[in-house]
């Protein structure tokens, strides 16, 4: 009973280990590309889950005019404010399939894999740090 009790805290805490560095790492490299003291940002129901704790986002519920950046991979029915709005997705197919996405953050073999495209940074005049650079496609 208690190897069984230990196998499930330990599970519990290793997963939960993951999604608290997701968010770190959302709220790290988001600033640094969209410079605004609030960014105010459209996710998908996985995303939504995942950043609902941070601090440095303000979620909308709806996507309008207002909307900075759209984390996800699920956006098919985006209204016309949003059509051409940056995303920045959580999976490497929407990555390569969504014209406006122009970075993600995604696992592939247990290892966290991140990556941006040079083209659609510069279409929407973001900044990409000298720290990301390396990523870059």
């Amino acid at each position: 009973m208690k190897k069984i009790l230990f196998i499930y805290l330990f599970l519990h805490t290793l997963l939960n280990a993951d999604s608290n560095y997701e968010l770190k790492l959302y709220e790290t490299v988001i600033p640094s590309i969209i410079t605004k003291q609030l960014i105010k940002v459209y996710l998908d129901k996985d995303a939504k889950i995942l950043l609902k704790d941070s601090s440095k986002f303000k979620i909308l519920n709806n996507c309008d005019e207002s909307v900075d950046i759209l984390i996800g991979k699920n956006f098919d029915d985006l209204s016309n404010e949003c059509k051409n709005k940056p995303i920045f997705s959580t999976s490497y197919k929407s990555f390569k399939h969504t014209k406006n996405s122009f970075g993600a953050f995604y696992w592939r073999k247990g290892r966290p894999q991140i990556k941006f495209k040079g083209e659609t940074i510069d279409k929407f005049k973001l900044h990409l740090p000298n720290s990301l650079e390396r990523y870059r496609q």
